[in-house]
């Protein structure tokens, strides 16, 4: 079965997603594809999970609802253009890839943050973690 004309795009609202949303919009005019814009809400500092912590996860999916509402409308974005998902996860690229792979995108375009040092070392950037779990094939647009 062919993959549709689906491109996911990873939004978490930076600069450098919004750049790789500028993208994708363009390649779904030009093929008349549509947006799958997933926000990965992270719950990997909720663990162990304590009370409360229903309090913070309320607040930061509302906070994201508000900030993807006003994405939509400063990228002119109409009904029928895209489809908009938010997630909490513990691996954020995983996330992407399994999203991906349930809404039969044919690529997923993302930005890349440019992380160095110890800090990539450690936590290996979600683009790069993407790319491997990713079953088809991963746009990184550069700033």
């Amino acid at each position: 079965m062919a993959a549709s004309k689906t491109y996911l795009v990873p939004v978490d609202f930076s600069k450098g997603s919004e750049i790789a949303l500028d993208q994708a919009i363009k390649m779904a005019h030009e093929n008349r594809g549509k947006l799958l814009l997933v926000h990965v809400i992270s719950a990997a500092f909720a663990f162990p999970l304590e009370a409360g912590f229903e309090d913070i996860f309320d607040i930061l999916e509302k906070n994201a609802r508000e900030s993807m509402k006003k994405l939509i409308q400063r990228k002119r974005l109409k009904p029928g253009q895209y489809r908009s998902v938010l997630i909490t996860g513990l691996d954020a690229a995983q996330v992407i890839a399994v999203q991906a792979k349930k809404h039969r995108a044919s690529m997923i375009v993302m930005g890349s943050h440019g992380r160095t040092g110890l800090r990539r070392f450690m936590l290996g950037s979600v683009a790069e973690r993407t790319l491997r779990y990713a079953e088809c094939p991963v746009l990184i647009v550069k700033k």
